[in-house]
């Protein structure tokens, strides 16, 4: 059965026009139709190939990998060879299906999909483990074949990683990978898109710019073609010498998007749209499906399931275990506190804590008990006379944290999340919230009692506003991040980053 097919007349000026062409009006072959042809990028290396390639390449490395681990035992091998083709098969497809499953963004940086491979590959390890345990009658797994498998698997990891990074890098930056981009649209946002597209994303290559009209002005690099009309556009489409489309128009227009949403569907290209505004100004973001729709997910709760589960379980299991660890020492830095300045070992105080909500935090005093500044209205500077000579030596350790071990076993603190900070705390006499519109977003999980931001090297006094401003971005980027191999890693970093921070005192 036959279908008939509706065809726009492309007329100059006249770009939303959705006339239907009788069957002797059908256009030709742009290239018969145009005596001057239209000039054509040289199609580069899908980023889709690109990827399944490096895929391959890194699976065959892994193969190669944990065959030469095998080869270090061979009497192993000579008794157990079965086991040796199915350890490996199921160890292999196991990482490689955690890989096709999880997520593959352009815009993640190397140290984050290091972190997520790496991860895979102790899922794998773990499969493999518990696969043997189960199964040990009919699968015997040499103990010392995983430990070297897992350690060379995980140096070939990283180093396809960074041959694959420096190869496509190399390629795109001379045109020949990534599929080509035109962008229909010259809104406002142009400038600050084609700098967020050239610094970060390999997947396309940008062909060109299309203006609604022909008063375009936009500043762009001159390997940009900068072109106008809707016409223009899909005629170029239709010819092949365009692969991917990004609709750059003002959401609130939407009568304008679907006539050109409608227009596109004819031509075999890939049609995307530029967030809105309100998008924009989030970080991340992902589709989701609410009953039959995609919506579009502007925040998630970053802890859920088995994730939060297992950031509960650390949480009260290492506070548990550090509190029994060091509790002679709080005993020992008790006393002290309490003999040279008599009164109340713990300083408590209101800050905020997740949704916002108060909590009190504890901490070993650290200044004369008349001068406890609940609020925070005052900094402490160095040679503080507020600070007792104990409070100045804990203070200078970390060791005035502590008891915050008790705010993680009552719920209201995590070892690992944004510090929670006082009221009145200010950045160059502001408020931190004054200094930072969206200051409350970091209230979305737990408070820690180190998190990114300390790791990194900002804490101490906030003097100017960008220190805060720094610790925002952090903490926003640790909840936008977070895993559990995340906080493990901080965790690690804590004892060399905090303890005798020069920013302290």
């Amino acid at each position: 059965m036959l279908r008939s097919t509706m065809h726009l007349r492309l007329e100059p000026g006249n770009d939303l026009s959705s006339t239907p062409l009788r069957p002797d009006e059908i256009i030709r072959d742009p290239s018969m139709a145009d005596p001057n042809p239209h000039p054509s990028r040289r199609r580069g290396l899908s980023f889709h190939i690109a990827r399944d390639t490096r895929r391959a390449c890194e699976f065959v490395a892994l193969a190669a990998a944990l065959m030469l681990s095998a080869a270090l035992f061979p009497k192993w091998i000579i008794h157990e060879p079965v086991s040796v083709f199915w350890g490996t098969l199921i160890w292999l497809m196991t990482y490689a299906g955690l890989c096709a499953v999880g997520p593959d963004s352009a815009f993640d940086c190397r140290t984050d999909r290091l972190a997520q491979k790496l991860g895979y590959w102790l899922k794998a390890t773990g499969a493999i483990i518990v696969l043997a345990f189960l199964s040990k009658d009919h699968l015997e797994l040499s103990r010392l074949w995983i430990a070297t498998g897992v350690t060379l698997g995980g140096v070939v990891i990283y180093g396809v990683l960074v041959l694959s990074d420096q190869l496509s890098a190399s390629l795109h930056s001379r045109g020949t990978l990534g599929d080509r981009l035109a962008i229909y649209g010259t809104d406002g946002r142009i400038d600050h898109l084609l700098n967020i597209l050239n610094n970060n994303d390999r997947r396309f290559q940008i062909d060109s710019i299309y203006g609604e009209s022909s008063n375009v002005d936009v500043e762009a690099p001159s390997r940009i073609d900068m072109r106008w009309g809707l016409d223009d556009l899909i005629a170029r489409a239709r010819a092949g010498h365009i692969d991917a489309i990004l609709l750059n128009m003002p959401w609130q227009d939407q009568g304008m998007i679907e006539n050109v949403v409608r227009r596109l569907e004819e031509v075999n290209v890939d049609v995307m749209i530029v967030p809105s505004e309100l998008q924009l100004a989030r970080r991340t973001m992902s589709i989701q499906r609410c009953g039959p729709f995609a919506t579009i997910a502007l925040y998630q709760r970053p802890m859920q399931g088995i994730g939060a589960l297992m950031k509960i379980a650390l949480d009260r299991t290492v506070a548990a275990l550090a509190l029994l660890f060091f509790g002679p020492l709080m005993l020992f830095v008790a006393a002290a506190i309490w003999i040279e300045s008599p009164g109340p070992v713990l300083f408590r105080q209101k800050r905020r804590g997740m949704n916002n909500e108060p909590f009190t935090m504890l901490k070993f005093r650290s200044m004369h008990l008349a001068a406890s500044d609940q609020n925070a209205d005052k900094l402490v500077t160095r040679g503080d006379a507020r600070v007792t000579k104990v409070g100045a030596f804990i203070r200078k350790t970390s060791l005035d944290e502590l008891p915050q071990l008790i705010n993680i076993l009552r719920g209201d603190m995590s070892l690992v999340g944004p510090r929670p900070h006082a009221y009145g705390a200010k950045a160059a006499d502001r408020l931190y919230e004054e200094v930072v519109a969206r200051y409350p977003a970091r209230h979305r999980v737990l408070p820690g009692l180190t998190g990114l931001a300390q790791v990194r090297g900002f804490r101490g006094n906030t003097v100017h506003e960008e220190d805060i401003i720094r610790r925002f971005d952090s903490d926003l980027e640790y909840i936008e991040r977070w895993s559990i191999s995340l906080d493990l890693v901080i965790i690690a970093r804590t004892a060399i980053t905090l303890f005798f921070h020069k920013d302290a005192y």
